[in-house]
């Protein structure tokens, strides 16, 4: 009898052991959470999807390239949104990618990460952190990799990324995986990037998070408008639907999440 109850207990502390490396509570009482980002800096991030969310009272983060034009012409628009308590994250000045990969034919010549050298992208991320700098006063952000690609000249240039931001996001136009928080490497936190999708499926994909406990994100581009958009209507209807579920889902700049994450893996 002595035994048994041991075994029982042990089984009990293991079951709490696991649940708590696998569930994480965070603010609001949800058991998940989700960053919104916006990719390369363009007009309808900060005349569309800013006060659509500053109306529902949701932080996201934003990755715009440095050379956007939108940053310039715009500037005061994307210095207020900082002022809101949005993310500024670095995708880099020009947007570079490898040429060599399948649908790249786009790139140009003189942005092809395929020539870069580790030296010049690390430059050029500098040089974005420091354009970000001067228009929100922060010297700590995230990082996304333009087009998901982490390699230049051949080399992966994770470890320089991983030296100067907390973490990173990379990206897909195509669901991958779920992963699980224990495994998640906060250099490479996955993403789906939507493109013309509806907002039963959006709201399919935030369902997911929810059943897995975990922690994700979702890249946007542009919104009603420019490219690989999604429609102001599924947009908006999939912001409605994580503020009436903000008891089971918790939406967080990508640098906050990741600051959370952290404090309760210590």
């Amino acid at each position: 009898m002595r035994l048994l109850i041991t075994i029982l207990i042990g089984g009990l502390l293991c079951s709490s052991c696991g649940q708590n490396e696998n569930t994480i509570v965070w603010p609001n009482g949800a058991k998940s959470a989700i960053s919104l980002t916006y990719d390369d800096g363009l007009s309808s991030h900060v005349n569309t999807v800013a006060p659509l969310l500053n109306k529902y009272g949701f932080k996201a983060t934003f990755y715009p390239t440095a050379s956007s034009p939108s940053l310039s012409e715009e500037n005061e628009k994307w210095r207020q949104l900082t002022l809101n308590g949005h993310e500024l994250g670095n995708h880099t000045v020009y947007h570079p990618c490898r040429k060599s990969e399948s649908g790249m034919d786009w790139v140009k010549d003189e942005y092809d990460l395929d020539n870069y050298t580790i030296e010049q992208i690390a430059e050029e991320i500098r040089s974005a952190n420091a354009i970000l700098s001067e228009m929100d006063g922060s010297h700590l952000r995230t990082f996304a990799y333009p087009c998901s690609h982490s390699f230049a000249g051949g080399e992966s240039y994770v470890d320089i990324v991983a030296s100067i931001f907390p973490s990173a996001r990379v990206s897909s136009e195509v669901q991958t995986e779920l992963v699980k928080l224990p495994d998640l490497d906060l250099h490479k936190i996955p993403s789906w990037a939507p493109h013309n999708h509806e907002a039963d499926q959006l709201i399919s994909y935030i369902d997911k998070i929810i059943e897995h406990k975990t922690f994700s994100t979702l890249t946007f581009h542009g919104i009603g408008a420019e490219h690989m958009k999604v429609s102001q209507e599924a947009h908006e209807a999939m912001i409605r639907y994580l503020d009436s579920n903000r008891d089971k889902i918790w939406v967080g700049t990508v640098k906050e999440n990741v600051e959370y994450l952290r404090s309760k893996r210590e």
